[in-house]
């Protein structure tokens, strides 16, 4: 085969982080961090974060609860839609990162784990080969110990669904909630990509916390980082009393559009 002419441009196999999860990791403070500092990693890299992704992730929400394969085959055509909506050029990556790519927040009702990610993880691994042949994927997860996990997971089910269990009942009703070594294990098993995992607990202290291995991941140089500016913490403990208000408003009567606006108001939105 002949050598290409000097001025054909060579494009370096594209890198590809996807960040799929898990919720109440951290998630939230590393995409907004992300969306802060899209003026400077624009040049090497395309965020594809939530608001990107919507169309994705109702397909990936409706997989974890129904296991159909008709939602699998909205996500990949979703999905292919939004890659070849894409214009990487010659130099820039791709950083995939939101928590709803794993489908919902296990826990919920007939929701009790996250037993639906290995099978989404192969679509989506299946799209971006599809797209970009020579890709150099990895998939990443961001982990928590399991009490503070439940605890947080708990107290989003109680802000936003009408969650009736005290945290008693959650826990012993999603025992696996939060075990999420199988998971990982039965991902890598169906992956030809590697999985990478990094704990909140070891990245909160890190420079850019829980988006410091997804930094890393990307291989964003020591000069770039310099322009960025630290995260902001974000999804702070609510206070037991106002949490144990919002459980009684769960189990009040109430309809739906009247208990949204007791909680707004309880809220101070």
């Amino acid at each position: 085969m002949a050598a290409a002419p000097r001025d054909t441009p060579v494009r370096v196999p594209v890198r590809v982080v996807v960040h799929m999860g898990f919720h109440k990791t951290g998630t939230t403070s590393a995409q907004r961090f992300l969306r802060r500092s899209g003026k400077h990693l624009w040049p090497v890299m395309a965020l594809g974060l939530r608001q990107q992704l919507e169309p994705v992730l109702f397909a990936t929400r409706a997989f974890s609860t129904w296991r159909d394969p008709l939602s699998l085959e909205k996500l990949r055509l979703r999905f292919t839609a939004y890659l070849d909506g894409l214009e990487l050029g010659r130099k820039r990556d791709l950083l995939l990162s939101s928590e709803e790519l794993a489908g919902h927040m296990a826990g919920r009702t007939a929701l009790p784990d996250y037993s639906a990610v290995p099978e989404i993880a192969e679509v989506i691994e299946a799209c971006l080969l599809a797209q970009f042949p020579d890709a150099r994927i990895t998939f990443f997860f961001s982990l928590r110990a399991p009490g503070p996990w439940m605890q947080s997971a708990w107290a989003e089910h109680v802000k936003s669904s009408r969650m009736v269990l005290d945290f008693e009942e959650f826990c012993a009703a999603n025992p696996a909630a939060a075990d999420f070594a199988p998971v990982i294990e039965a991902t890598r098993a169906v992956l030809n990509s590697p999985v990478e995992t990094a704990s909140l607990e070891d990245t909160a202290a890190t420079p850019f916390g829980p988006a410091t291995p997804l930094l890393d991941l990307m291989n964003v140089p020591q000069e770039r980082r310099a322009l960025l500016d630290p995260p902001q913490h974000m999804n702070q403990r609510r206070d037991p009393a106002l949490l144990q208000a919002l459980l009684e408003l769960n189990r009040s009567d109430m309809d739906d559009t009247a208990l949204k606006a007791a909680k707004a108001k309880l809220l101070g939105r």
